[in-house]
């Protein structure tokens, strides 16, 4: 049987390659385990999306970046945004979650994900 490709590790910073299914490194992969196991989270599964479903709705499903909120613009939200993003501290409390755009998250995630390579 063919051997599964390698691939760049996830970690932030990483260039190490390997064909682990977890998606790390034998020197990262404890990220994988911490991420599957971290105290609250629920990314894909039912409290996830509970939690989901209730601040889209406490937001009155309006996006609430700040680019929109400085700019008065009303836009339809679809997705929860994380105000602290996990990777910095953040947490999945409510008051660190608000309502956003689809496109405004993206240009968000881009931002940071800018901002953490300089």
């Amino acid at each position: 049987m063919p051997q599964r490709p390698q691939r760049p590790c996830r970690a932030s910073g990483c260039g190490a390659l390997h064909r682990n299914a977890n998606g790390y490194c034998d020197a990262h992969a404890e990220c994988a385990r911490s991420w599957a196991t971290r105290k609250g989270s629920g990314r894909g599964g039912r409290p996830w999306r509970r939690l989901r479903v209730q601040i889209l709705a406490r937001d009155k499903y309006l996006c609430r970046c700040e680019e929109c909120t400085r700019l008065g613009r009303l836009r339809e939200a679809d997705e929860v945004d994380h105000v602290v993003p996990l990777s910095r501290g953040g947490t999945d409390d409510p008051s660190n979650l608000r309502a956003i755009n689809r496109d405004c998250h993206k240009a968000k995630t881009q931002r940071e994900s800018r901002s953490v390579k300089k």
